[in-house]
């Protein structure tokens, strides 16, 4: 199982209202791509402790099999159009592919 991890970090000129589109295109779009196997995201909780990163606007947690699920979602075509949708906004992206299994 391969946890994978995105945090999006937007330009300061963004609209407010793009974060919450993001959210709804991974929630509605992201999730039907035949490799996922679960998905999540949203916006930091805003916990106030030293370690704590609130600077992204949005994050993503998607849940694949295994190494090739992770590769088929990467190259999907829902995909590929959220990042051409969004990328104009991206001020940087973290990602972070986890082993869990």
């Amino acid at each position: 199982m391969i946890l994978h991890s995105v945090f999006f970090y937007l330009k300061e000129e963004t609209p407010a209202d793009i974060a919450g589109q993001m959210q709804t295109d991974i929630l509605q779009n992201l999730s039907a791509i035949a490799s996922v196997r679960e998905i999540l995201a949203g916006p930091p909780q805003g916990i106030d402790r030293d370690v704590v990163d609130n600077d992204y606007a949005m994050s993503l947690h998607a849940k694949f099999d295994g190494l090739d699920g992770l590769q088929a979602y990467q190259t999907d075509p829902v995909h590929v159009a959220f990042v051409e949708k969004f990328k104009p906004h991206f001020e940087r992206i973290r990602v972070f592919d986890t082993r869990t299994g």
